[in-house]
């Protein structure tokens, strides 16, 4: 049985921004907590190539439980339509009329439902909305922030009263904290952004080009 030759592993984009990259955050947080700031930099700074290979591999796998972690907690807070209230608010407009009437005329009928018409518009567009995979990637990412600035607390805890000396240091937690707020919050208001612009650019990006194909 040969060997698995990890160098041939490929990561897209959303790979690595929207699973990866948050698998290996709540990684080094759960790491920070139970071992410690000091060790934590210790073993980073000694980890080998096939190391970092399967720490990646780790991430991967502990980034699904993020990103699920992230789509629960935004949904409990906000709403189920939360994450299409882009969608929704454009399908209101009298630019979406533009839509529904392009479908119809390509279609053969009308199209009411926003998800339906976006599913249709999506699938048109093909591989020509590339953009949308970063808008996504960023989203996600973002949304993986909010989480792990929540989780954030328990090592910025540990960290404070455990590695400060004889004396907890209130203040260095109450950094901490603001610290970990103002993350939270950037990250939100980015992950509404970017999912906005993920959604809505579909339509408008279907416009374009089924215009430049029907020219």
């Amino acid at each position: 049985m040969k060997p698995v030759d990890f160098s041939k592993l490929k990561l897209e984009l959303y790979d690595f921004l929207g699973i990866v990259l948050p698998g290996l955050l709540v990684a080094s947080e759960g790491w920070i907590l139970l071992r410690g700031w000091t060790p934590f930099i210790v073993a980073v700074s000694k980890i080998s190539g096939p190391g970092l290979t399967l720490l990646i591999i780790f991430g991967f796998g502990l980034g699904h439980i993020v990103q699920e972690l992230g789509d629960v907690t935004v949904k409990l807070l906000k709403g189920k339509r939360y994450f299409k209230k882009g969608r929704d608010k454009f399908w209101k407009t009298e630019e979406a009329k533009l839509v529904k009437e392009s479908i119809e005329v390509e279609f053969g009928r009308v199209i009411e439902s926003v998800d339906a018409a976006f599913d249709y518009c999506l699938t048109k567009l093909d591989a020509r909305f590339a953009k949308r995979d970063v808008f996504m990637a960023t989203s996600d990412l973002c949304r993986s922030l909010v989480v792990l600035a929540l989780i954030g607390i328990l090592p910025a805890a540990r960290i404070a009263f455990r590695e400060g000396g004889s004396r907890p240091s209130l203040e260095t937690f109450g950094a901490f904290l603001v610290l970990l707020f103002v993350v939270a919050t950037l990250a939100w208001v980015r992950m509404a952004r970017f999912r906005e612009l993920a959604d809505v650019t579909v339509f408008r990006a279907y416009l374009a080009v089924r215009k430049r194909l029907t020219e």
